[in-house]
């Protein structure tokens, strides 16, 4: 297919899946936006490694992926160790013969640290949160870049968080990791992309996922859908297509950027909440 030009058309055709013959790695992929990553990415034709800490959820999504016709394996590692990370790199080269696509995603905060104000966290609490979002980011990344290199590039996308791109309350270890995490990304960019390799982000607004749904009343979900432009929070499958985009041929030209997915939060008014500027009262009725 040429331009009417003549120039030859290098962009991706409609019949051949996005991720045809790539390896892709998703790290905490076994739940959550990590699964919706995983099963998006084998639907767009890749060979997927799930990463996860847990057996039971490694190996449920990649038994399940292969009894559908597509190719997965399931990797139990605990990505805080140095070690473990280096030997997902080394048993996914190993078992596919190579890697394309590294997904970061595993992260969060509930697991290990409540939110508090910076005066009350411990050392041990903010190296926690610190290591489990960005420390593993960094092992994998410089695990992976020589494999892509030797395939003449690829992706790598991380997930971050609005916490990373605006200050809140309680949230300075996370935000702090998260914010490190775009900025690493970014850096990568800079310095890998005459190897061919791309790397974005992707920053979720509030996502409903099993590790925060317990925290969610349903009166907090209904107070996010009233808030929020699209009106609903969000789920893990819309945090995965903007992975999926980002991974793929469709944005071959797009490196070091952070695409915020959050139903039109930031977009808002900076003041805030329904009801908060005067403005909204020319608002349609039930309109945030």
């Amino acid at each position: 297919m040429n331009f009417t030009d003549g120039t030859p058309w290098s962009g991706w055709a409609p019949d051949v899946p996005l991720l045809a013959d790539k390896v892709a790695v998703v790290a905490g992929g076994g739940r959550g936006i990590g699964e919706a990553t995983t099963r998006i990415l084998s639907a767009a034709g890749a060979s997927v490694v799930v990463v996860d800490l847990e057996a039971e959820r490694a190996e449920g999504v990649a038994a399940s992926l292969n009894e559908s016709g597509a190719r997965a394996i399931p990797i139990v590692a605990d990505l805080r160790d140095e070690a473990a990370a280096q030997g997902v790199i080394d048993t996914t080269v190993a078992e596919l013969g190579g890697l394309d696509v590294l997904a970061n995603v595993a992260g969060g905060m509930h697991q290990y640290a409540t939110w508090q104000h910076l005066q009350h966290w411990t050392t041990e609490e903010w190296d926690a949160i610190v290591h489990l979002n960005l420390r593993y980011v960094f092992w994998l990344c410089r695990g992976v870049i020589p494999h892509m290199e030797a395939r003449g590039g690829g992706s790598i996308v991380s997930v971050t968080s609005i916490s990373g791109v605006f200050g809140s309350p309680n949230h300075s270890a996370y935000g702090a990791a998260k914010a490190g995490l775009i900025h690493l990304t970014k850096t990568l960019a800079v310095e890998c992309g005459r190897s061919g390799i791309r790397a974005n982000a992707v920053s979720p607004g509030a996502i409903v996922t099993p590790a925060t749904a317990s925290t969610m009343s349903a009166e907090r979900v209904a107070t996010l859908s009233e808030t929020t432009p699209l009106q609903r929070p969000g789920r893990p499958e819309d945090i995965a297509r903007a992975i999926l985009f980002l991974a793929s041929p469709m944005a071959e030209y797009i490196t070091g950027q952070m695409i915020l997915v959050d139903g039109g939060v930031n977009a808002k008014f900076p003041l805030g909440g329904v009801g908060t500027h005067i403005s909204e009262a020319a608002l349609p009725s039930g309109t945030p």
